[in-house]
């Protein structure tokens, strides 16, 4: 058994990433890292069934120790699921995690350790990417919502935000995620050229970027909106908190070019760093491996247990 080995799962909407981490070397051992399509709206059997089958592929040259990158809501600390009406993994509400994976894989129930996928993206980032050196940041990942992680000197806080989580937020009357996210950005697309919301002409935010690129100014407007209104959302929290630095990760980021000028304008501090995340699905692999082997400790601050549909006003 290899102690600086620990076998991670991810589990995403529509996927399940297994992969062994070094925790050494702070990278995926080579060959391990396998992902396959998830059926989050299946029933709980199935789901568990796939991420069990996916994760004996990771062998035994490990310490028995096992990370476990989750997104919310969930409570942490029980490894029990808490899903309702979110759109994926409904089944699994109530679930004992902790409890069946270890039965599943034949370990101790005390070996796993869960970790919010955010937060795990936002270790992951310290350990290995683009916040090495940093002692206070946030990490916000875009792509079908607002995920976001914030870490001072390798703990995981709560930040400068409910539970930790922005899109919990409210901001000028509205939660973030009804401006900035994929869909709200396809909508906001589809409004402005009169389009139906979920036609299959309206383009995806990867084509609306390329469209932006060539000239397209709804293309632009759409996303210098959605941009800017994600930096005036962060610039007063991140002042709060005292960040270093904004990481930026998540598919949307791909399209640096368009995504960093409003984002960094909207949140209208001269000279901060806005960074591109250096790592892809890497990142929360990474982190939550961190996590699990005690290389990064817990926040003084409350951990997060239990992530509930809360609102916070702005």
């Amino acid at each position: 058994m290899n102690p600086n080995r620990v076998p991670t799962i991810e589990l995403g909407g529509t996927h399940v990433a297994v992969a062994v981490v070094d925790t050494t070397a702070r990278a995926i051992v080579d060959g391990t890292y396998l992902t396959s399509p998830l059926n989050s709206g299946g029933r709980a059997d199935a789901i568990l069934e796939h991420i069990a089958a996916a994760a004996r592929t990771l062998g035994s040259d490990h310490d028995g120790r096992w990370a476990v990158a989750v997104p919310g809501p969930f409570d942490f600390d029980a490894g029990i699921a808490r899903y309702s009406d979110v759109g994926k993994f409904d089944s699994l509400y109530g679930v004992d995690l902790r409890a069946r994976l270890a039965d599943d894989l034949d370990a101790d129930a005390t070996s796993l350790t869960f970790v919010n996928d955010a937060d795990a993206f936002a270790l992951g980032e310290y350990a290995a990417g683009a916040a090495r050196g940093l002692s206070r940041f946030c990490c916000v990942t875009l792509g079908t919502g607002v995920g976001s992680g914030w870490v001072v000197d390798g703990e995981r806080t709560d930040g400068a935000a409910p539970e930790g989580e922005l899109h919990l937020v409210e901001f000028e009357g509205q939660r973030i995620e009804a401006r900035m996210s994929r869909r709200a950005i396809r909508a906001a697309y589809a409004e402005r050229t009169r389009s139906a919301p979920n036609a299959p002409t309206v383009p995806d935010v990867k084509e609306i970027a390329e469209l932006a690129r060539g000239g397209d100014p709804i293309a632009r407007e759409v996303l210098d909106d959605a941009f800017s209104f994600l930096g005036r959302a962060l610039g007063g929290r991140l002042a709060q908190f005292g960040a270093d630095a904004l990481i930026v990760g998540g598919t949307i980021a791909r399209s640096w070019d368009l995504l960093e000028p409003p984002l960094s304008a909207g949140i209208g501090r001269a000279g901060f760093p806005v960074l591109r995340a250096e790592l892809d699905h890497e990142a929360p692999m990474i982190g939550a491996a961190f996590a699990a082997g005690g290389t990064t400790r817990r926040a003084a601050t409350p951990s997060r247990r239990l992530v509930s549909p809360s609102i916070v006003a702005e």
